[in-house]
């Protein structure tokens, strides 16, 4: 019974955290507007996250199990690699600022999968290696994610995508 009173609370201070470190970064959050805004006070968020930067670290890992990056095996390397630039370009520019480097690295992970089978398969040349391709991808992706001005896709949003999109299946593909 404990424990179902507590998730509702856990889950507003994530919330409220995440709001406040999107609009504010975590050097100009304060705890005392997320407490505020969950309807909780300060000690229980101390007691679940033990400080700030627990709290930042926790709402980071909940931004990153939002982003799916697990698709493969749904169309070509080639749809697979738009549809990456496509997610990865979309997100929230308030939700990219929290993404941590674990998020990055998943990121970077995803698309040189996506890579190497379309090498395998023949789609991508063969001749290309994939790690560098991959973080002109995610950095090119986030930092236009991170420079957008709304949480919706837009179509420059959608056109920033198909042009990285195509851009890098045009430097992979054989001639």
């Amino acid at each position: 019974m404990a424990q179902a009173a507590e998730r509702p609370r856990r889950d507003r201070i994530l919330s409220a955290a995440e709001a406040e470190f999107a609009a504010h970064g975590f050097a100009g959050a304060r705890v005392d507007r997320i407490a505020a805004a969950a309807g909780v006070n300060k000690q229980l968020l101390f007691h679940y996250f033990e400080s700030k930067a627990g709290l930042y670290k926790a709402v980071a890992e909940a931004v990153a199990s939002r982003l799916d990056l697990e698709f493969e095996g749904r169309g070509t390397p080639g749809e697979r690699l738009r549809e990456m630039v496509r997610r990865l370009a979309a997100t929230s520019p308030e939700l990219g600022a929290l993404f941590s480097s674990d998020t990055r690295t998943r990121a970077l992970t995803a698309v040189v999968r996506i890579l190497e089978d379309g090498q395998r398969s023949g789609h991508f040349r063969d001749d290309i290696s994939p790690e560098p391709v991959a973080e002109v991808v995610v950095a090119a992706s986030l930092g236009h994610a991170r420079s957008g001005s709304t949480g919706q896709p837009t179509n420059s949003q959608a056109d920033f995508a198909a042009t990285v999109a195509r851009i890098v299946a045009d430097y992979c593909t054989w001639r």
